[in-house]
């Protein structure tokens, strides 16, 4: 069954970072909300999302999902912004990649105003 829109990324992914909160369990949920979840004890709530999370779907034969998404991380003086893409023709070992930027979240979390590109994360598909 082709995944469509929402539904390629709503879940749980593996997720890793080279800025800001290194490594745990981002969670995408149906309502918008996103959460990341400690690797070590995925009960644990470590960042929220500030706004809901975006994404703009493929046009035409084109499979690659854009999400776009915020999290207010402990510690860090700005929401951070990402903006990762993925393919939802993957299947069940799809990976999302993409930037990390400071910059308004809740503008930025719509993917405009101006953004200032931090970092990179790269995130593998969980369940």
């Amino acid at each position: 069954e082709k995944l469509k829109g929402a539904n390629s990324f709503i879940g749980r992914w593996k997720y890793e970072a080279d800025k800001g909160i290194e490594n745990g369990q981002v969670v995408f949920l149906k309502n918008g909300e996103v959460e990341l979840r400690s690797y070590n004890d995925p009960s644990m709530v470590v960042a929220v999302g500030a706004v809901p999370w975006k994404y703009v779907s493929p046009k035409g034969s084109d499979t690659m999902v854009t999400v776009t998404f915020t999290l207010d991380e402990d510690g860090e003086d700005d929401v951070l912004i990402f903006q990762g893409t993925l393919d939802s023709a993957g299947g069940p070992d799809r990976m999302m990649t993409g930037a990390i930027a400071t910059g308004r979240a809740e503008i930025g979390a719509r993917g405009s105003g101006p953004m200032k590109k931090i970092g990179s994360f790269q995130a593998k598909f969980e369940q």
